[in-house]
């Protein structure tokens, strides 16, 4: 995963994201936008394979995973992101939220039910 260039719609989703995070008490928050510091990247165990989620932050002593739903990406490899990060929210005692845009709920929804991923999914 890379980070996307600055200005796209998608930074304007993730600044939308992180100020409801911030608004819900989440400190430590880190982004795949400038001027946040990228969160942690997770490497599969063939290390050829890198995840790093959209945003992370810690509330609570638990940490939190939020991804923003892409159309673009193949939803293949956007399931298998999302079944790690909802099982390393759990096993860090966090959430795991998909926040999804205007237009994108049927595609999210249909990734969820087919691959069995639990998450909160927010309208954005």
């Amino acid at each position: 995963m890379t980070v996307e260039s600055k200005g796209s719609k998608y930074d304007e989703k993730i600044e939308e994201v992180i100020s409801k995070l911030l608004r819900r008490g989440y400190t430590d928050i880190k982004a795949t936008i400038e001027p946040y510091e990228v969160p942690a990247s997770i490497v599969g165990q063939n290390h050829e394979s890198e995840l790093i989620p959209d945003i992370t932050g810690e509330k609570w002593g638990g940490k939190g995973y939020f991804e923003i739903s892409k159309k673009d990406v193949d939803p293949s490899v956007l399931a298998s992101k999302w079944k790690v990060l909802e099982l390393l929210a759990k096993m860090k005692s966090g959430e795991f939220q998909i926040y999804v845009p205007h237009g994108s709920m049927q595609f999210t929804q249909r990734i969820m039910d087919k691959y069995s991923i639990q998450a909160e999914l927010v309208k954005i």
